[in-house]
């Protein structure tokens, strides 16, 4: 598995600003998660991360891009935004890791 591999994994949400959010696609590096009027890109931002089953835990990450409903980077995607994980305690990383194992990489997320 590498840290660039995105799995698609219903029941997974990251909470921004007290506002819940679906993610997308998640990876041991990073996620994208749907959100109108998405953080810009180049932001830090803290996201509490909820994998299903889980508590919830925080990561620390930068925002990298962003896809726009009326120009989409990635079409296979809703509005939101790509967030590359900065910080993340070790155990939540392994949890991630741990969940992904159990499912198939999406194979292509088209971009550009």
């Amino acid at each position: 598995m590498k840290a660039t591999d995105r799995y698609f994994v219903r029941g997974i949400t990251c909470s921004l600003d007290g506002q819940v959010l679906e993610v997308a696609n998640l990876s041991v590096g990073g996620l994208f998660a749907a959100m109108a009027k998405p953080p810009g890109p180049g932001r830090v931002v803290r996201l509490e991360l909820a994998l299903d089953g889980r508590p919830p835990f925080e990561v620390t990450g930068t925002v990298t891009w962003i896809n726009e409903p009326d120009k989409p980077k990635a079409t296979d995607l809703p509005e939101g935004f790509g967030l590359k994980i900065t910080r993340i305690a070790l155990p939540h990383k392994l949890a991630i890791l741990d969940l992904l194992k159990r499912h198939q990489p999406v194979l292509r997320i088209s971009k550009g």
